[in-house]
């Protein structure tokens, strides 16, 4: 990226418009042109001083206005006028206005009847988590998209920030979002909702990354039942051998007579050596076979 389309990609970023790829380009030409980062900051401010005057439309007003855009378009699409034939073109025209038309009266409804609303206040109906960044001071930095894009800072305790975390290991669609999410509540204190969130990222989450990391975090919680049990799942069933291997490990850290069968069943199928080789130690540490009979 140069300096005239870093230049052209200010709003953009600010807004957040960018793509992953064209904001990791955006950043990289920032930290090594310091006139490109002075222009940047001054238009940061100028946004900052009209988002402080901004009156935000209430989240009901919105989602009303949305529903109501789409219905309309849907019925103009179901439903041509009968004088399509003549006037083609016409359609064309009266939809995108129709359109611009229920927008405006949203926008204008939204600046009579909504008031100021403080930046960390946040409805879930409308928000979606960008991505999260750690803080050394403790702290982290949460971005998010709600009629704009706002940053939240705080700790990963607080109320607000915590419940955007769980969110975003399971909403976001950018896997490494979802990891440095649960990396970031994985040292909170323990907790059933925290304990839920890993289960269902153990379980469901299609990138074997996230699921290692949420494997990793359960650590504290692998003598709950509801965990082993999710445990020897994964055994079973995860077709990454390195999951499979730590969950291993995780089972054995309490020794129960119902794991003799499941390590016995895994070491005749297993296609994994590695974790065939794990399987037969852990038989042995409990002074059981490894074969069934």
């Amino acid at each position: 990226m140069n300096c005239e389309s870093a230049t052209r990609s200010f709003s953009l970023f600010l807004y957040g418009e960018l793509s992953i790829e064209e904001e990791q380009s955006f950043q990289d030409h920032l930290e090594g042109c310091a006139g490109c980062r002075k222009a940047f900051e001054a238009e940061k401010a100028i946004h900052q001083a009209l988002d402080a005057r901004e009156k935000l439309p209430p989240a009901p007003l919105l989602a009303r206005c949305r529903r109501d855009l789409k219905l309309r378009l849907d019925v103009t699409a179901a439903r041509p006028a009968p004088w399509r034939a003549w006037f083609g073109w016409w359609p064309a025209l009266v939809r995108p206005a129709g359109a611009l038309a229920l927008v405006a009266v949203g926008f204008f409804a939204a600046r009579w009847t909504s008031a100021p609303r403080p930046d960390n206040t946040l409805d879930p109906m409308v928000s979606r988590v960008r991505y999260v960044q750690p803080e050394s001071s403790g702290k982290v930095r949460v971005v998010i998209e709600d009629t704009r894009q706002r940053f939240l800072t705080g700790d990963p305790g607080d109320e607000q920030i915590h419940r955007l975390l769980l969110a975003a290991t399971r909403e976001s669609s950018d896997a490494g979002l979802r990891a440095e999410s649960m990396d970031i509540l994985s040292a909170q204190p323990a907790s059933n909702e925290l304990r839920g969130t890993l289960l269902y990222a153990l379980e469901h989450d299609p990138n074997p990354g996230v699921r290692l990391k949420a494997l990793d975090a359960l650590k504290p919680y692998a003598s709950a039942p509801d965990v082993r049990g999710a445990l020897a799942k994964a055994l079973l069933a995860d077709d990454n051998p390195g999951i499979r291997t730590q969950a291993i490990d995780l089972l054995m850290q309490k020794k129960e007579e119902a794991m003799v069968g499941l390590l016995q069943e895994l070491v005749q199928k297993e296609s994994d050596s590695y974790v065939g080789l794990r399987c037969q130690k852990a038989l042995r540490e409990m002074d059981a076979s490894v074969g069934t009979f």
